[in-house]
């Protein structure tokens, strides 16, 4: 591992604040866009993007609280990327609040500090926004399992294999 990536290397702190702090305006000014346009692809895209970014850089500097509030909203995001939720008003505000939160995240570690404050109403506001899954990649691993089982599977009936062994164990 190269000196650059320890996380306690001034230079990676600056670079990274630097990045985050790129990344918090593109998710304000994008935002922005979105609650007078909801219709935005390009603007909800580079909101996705933004988010993507500042989790993927906190996770570098193992700034955890942030990566995984960040992931919370880069889901939300996600579903709006793909038209599954439409930007609504409620949606708008959540964000704002989210990105709240990431500020006050980032002021903190600025400072030498980890955020502290309870975020979890914030949480379960952008959960609720989240449509509920089902459980897709279950359903679909059950499936091949079953695909495969049935592949394998011996060809002759049970009771056609129980009545040769039977016989074969009981003592005579």
């Amino acid at each position: 591992m190269s000196d650059y990536l320890d996380i306690n290397n001034e230079e990676l702190l600056q670079d990274f604040f630097s990045e985050a702090n790129q990344q918090v305006e593109q998710l304000e000014s994008n935002i922005l866009v979105i609650e007078n346009d909801p219709e935005n692809h390009e603007a909800i895209s580079e909101i996705f993007r933004a988010a993507h970014t500042l989790k993927g850089g906190s996770a570098t500097v193992e700034m955890t609280e942030i990566t995984e509030f960040t992931h919370l909203m880069e889901d939300l995001l996600d579903e709006i990327r793909s038209d599954t939720i439409k930007v609504t008003e409620d949606v708008v505000d959540a964000l704002f609040s989210a990105l709240d939160i990431i500020k006050a995240m980032l002021g903190e570690r600025s400072n030498g500090s980890v955020y502290e404050k309870d975020t979890e109403p914030v949480k379960k506001i952008l959960r609720n926004l989240l449509p509920e899954k089902k459980d897709k990649k279950k359903q679909k691993d059950a499936s091949a399992v079953a695909a495969m089982t049935a592949q394998f599977a011996p060809k002759t009936q049970i009771n056609e294999v129980e009545a040769p062994v039977k016989e074969s164990l009981d003592p005579e």
